[in-house]
């Protein structure tokens, strides 16, 4: 008969006789406790996963995919909350995790296109300035590479600043009278992200304009357009 140890929700099953791997893996789960008690969530997020390591218990994908979600990390909570269903036999919280699992989804579809119409809006813009003089289109190998890369980094901070904001003070749990116990925290990466957003995609949209500008006598043209799949590059180098 194993015992249980529990810790707001989170479920931690050990054998009676513990091996040095489990015993390894209690250390890092207490650990990773601890952290997620001080809302250090990246630090118990590493002890989880490495006491998943130790041990392959598969409830532990369940603090995994809490904590994961506490980061606004969507696409890693998803995981970790089907690896639960999947590696734990007869998981006591399917229906929880389930709906979870079903919010997480609509997240990061509403991430995807919050990002595909931040795309087609830049591709509309640079069509547009490009449109009034077909010489901005003579750009070199060199700024459509780096431009392309800043641009797609803009767009991806921007995309995690709008998701910050939407997800702040979200209720995460609440008691039978349905008032709220937990609050989705703000992450301050999400600030940082779309500060940094912000930054590439206006540095981009620089190299671009200036780059365009030193090369119209060039013969052969290059174009760039920012797609929702990525940036697509046409013309000859």
């Amino acid at each position: 008969m194993g015992i249980v140890l529990g810790f707001l929700g989170f479920a931690y099953p050990l054998s009676a006789q513990t091996t040095t791997d489990d015993a390894a893996a209690r250390e890092r789960f207490q650990l990773g406790r601890a952290a997620f008690e001080q809302t250090d969530f990246e630090e118990a997020l590493v002890h989880f996963r490495e006491a998943y390591r130790l041990s392959r218990r598969g409830q532990l994908q369940y603090n995994i995919g809490t904590t994961a979600d506490r980061l606004q990390r969507d696409e890693e909570a998803l995981e970790a909350f089907q690896l639960y269903l999947t590696e734990t036999s007869n998981p006591t919280r399917d229906q929880e995790v389930r709906a979870r699992m079903a919010a997480l989804r609509d997240s990061i579809e509403e991430r995807k296109q919050r990002e595909r119409a931040l795309a087609e809006a830049a591709t509309v813009r640079y069509e547009s300035a490009v449109a009034e003089d077909p010489t901005e289109r003579r750009v070199p190998k060199s700024a459509i590479i780096g431009g392309s890369i800043l641009a797609a980094a803009g767009v991806a901070g921007v995309a995690t600043l709008g998701v910050g904001l939407a997800r702040h003070d979200q209720c995460l749990e609440r008691d039978t009278n349905g008032a709220c116990l937990t609050e989705q925290a703000r992450s301050p990466w999400s600030a940082v992200y779309g500060a940094v957003g912000i930054a590439a995609l206006a540095g981009s949209v620089t190299w671009l304009v200036v780059s365009s500008r030193r090369s119209k006598e060039k013969k052969r043209a290059t174009a760039w357009r920012l797609t929702p799949t990525g940036v697509m590059v046409s013309g000859s180098f």
